[in-house]
């Protein structure tokens, strides 16, 4: 089995700016900022081997889009599979306390 490549999608790019800018400035606390942001980044790079490991979300219609999501600290990294492609796409990191469902029928 080979590793998949990982890409991090528009809205995955744009949620982490926002975690950025949210922690550095309104939180006051860059040094914190940059700690998370490496954090899920690290995070998101180990989906290049057995990103199928984790089952998929059980909420529809998710589900049945093969969505995928795994946790850092306070934050669930959603993916999908393109196994015809070998490619992880990461689509949303999202802070762990909101309306998940909420948030992710926002980005639909």
């Amino acid at each position: 089995m080979g590793r998949y490549n990982v890409i991090i999608t528009p809205d995955a790019a744009a949620d982490l700016s926002q975690i950025k800018s949210y922690i550095a400035y309104t939180l006051q606390a860059p040094d914190t900022a940059l700690k998370y942001i490496r954090g899920l980044r690290q995070e998101i790079c180990k989906l290049d081997s057995f990103p199928a490991a984790i089952a998929t979300v059980s909420d529809e219609p998710w589900h049945s889009r093969g969505i995928r999501r795994i946790i850092y600290k306070f934050f669930y990294i959603y993916y999908r599979i393109a196994e015809n492609t070998k490619c992880v796409y990461v689509l949303n990191v999202i802070y762990a306390k909101r309306d998940q469902l909420n948030v992710l029928t926002e980005y639909n």
